[in-house]
């Protein structure tokens, strides 16, 4: 660290910090610090420098850290053959450096300001419509994170808890430690873990938030009925439906929870093929599954596969509902399956494609008018 703020860190040595920091997101606060320390330190004349040595080492000796004997006059040769300015002011440079790691560190470790007061840097990891990536936790714990979601965590993870934000869908195999419970929060629910594996989905403009246990078992909790919890077992997905009703508990405490019930459901999970995978962890081998679902839903779930946008023209086309699957199938491939199957039913649409937008329209109006980008 203190090279790279000095100037004179080689590429391998700062892509060598790059990945100490990514390994140890806990690091971050130390070198943000220092940076901020290094920069706001107005270079010293040389009495102050001494001066401020001198008080540093008062400080240091109370402290009952030995730092040596650093009275330049017990040394005669430094005396007679005093060092040329440049040497000094390097000299002073290495040793300010010194005096600020071992400020910090003392700082760091024995500060008894609460560490909830420190502001604590972020982490987020993002993924935009048509990709998805895979990440691994400090502690070891693997999440693959599906297309348009989010999940962040902060420079505490690991510290007491192991708890991360999720907007979206993700699937967690977590590292077993009892003694430090993971924790999801998805602003509905909480999902608490010691080790296991599941998947969560939340995306915002859903209607319902799901988790799918594989392995293991879950400790669901929600922030507006703090009495009720849930626990899953393997094979078992919650449902839960986001109803006014949740909303209207979490902004105003003195209504009276509603009966958990009306809104939440306990489903198993459902094997697809010969192969028995699940259908809700489909995402993580690129297919999509769809059990009598809304068109417009559908075509939700088909802009964070294919990385498009729909434009429904027409509400009436909602009310078909579609059952299948796609996965090496292009986008108008498997809009072409898509109208096959509605012109079977009393519903019929066609389509056009212009860039990365598809405008749906009913057959028996009008096709839209594109506006050209």
């Amino acid at each position: 660290m203190a090279k790279k703020l000095a100037g004179e860190a080689s590429p391998d040595e700062i892509r060598e910090l790059e990945a100490l920091l990514r390994l140890n997101p806990d690091m971050h606060y130390s070198l943000e610090a220092l940076q901020d320390m290094w920069k706001n330190k107005s270079r010293p004349e040389p009495e102050q420098a001494e001066e401020a040595f001198n008080k540093h080492m008062e400080r240091m000796s109370a402290l009952g850290i030995d730092m040596g004997r650093t009275d330049e006059t017990l040394n005669p040769e430094l005396i007679q053959h005093p060092a040329p300015p440049r040497f000094i002011w390097k000299k002073l440079a290495f040793t300010l450096t010194g005096i600020l790691l071992l400020t910090l560190c003392y700082y760091i470790f024995n500060s008894k300001k609460p560490v909830e007061a420190i502001q604590k840097p972020v982490w987020e990891v993002v993924t935009h419509n048509g990709t998805r990536t895979n990440l691994l936790l400090p502690d070891g714990s693997t999440v693959w994170l599906n297309a348009g979601s989010r999940l962040s965590y902060d420079s505490l993870y690991g510290n007491n808890l192991r708890e991360v934000t999720l907007s979206g869908e993700a699937y967690f195999d977590v590292v077993k430690n009892p003694s430090k419970p993971f924790i999801i929060h998805t602003g509905k629910i909480n999902i608490k873990v010691l080790g296991t594996v599941f998947n969560v989905k939340s995306y915002p403009e859903e209607k319902t938030i799901e988790t799918s246990l594989i392995r293991g078992s879950i400790e669901v909790t929600f922030p507006s009925i703090p009495t009720k919890k849930i626990i899953l077992r393997p094979n078992q997905k919650l449902v839960i439906e986001k109803s006014e009703t949740i909303s209207a508990v979490n902004t105003n405490h003195t209504a009276k929870a509603p009966e958990p019930a009306s809104f939440i459901s306990i489903q198993h999970l459902s094997r697809i093929g010969s192969d028995s995978a699940f259908a809700e962890t489909g995402w993580m081998r690129n297919r999509l599954y769809f059990n009598d679902m809304s068109f417009h839903d559908l075509l939700n779930c088909m802009e964070r596969k294919y990385g498009v946008s729909f434009q429904l023209s027409d509400a009436s086309l909602d009310t078909v509902h579609f059952t299948g699957s796609f996965q090496n199938e292009s986008v108008t491939q498997a809009l072409e399956a898509l109208r096959l199957t509605a012109e079977k039913s009393t519903t019929d649409f066609n389509y056009t494609l212009q860039g990365n937008r598809v405008y749906i329209f009913n057959k028996s109006s009008e096709e839209p008018i594109i506006q050209p980008k």
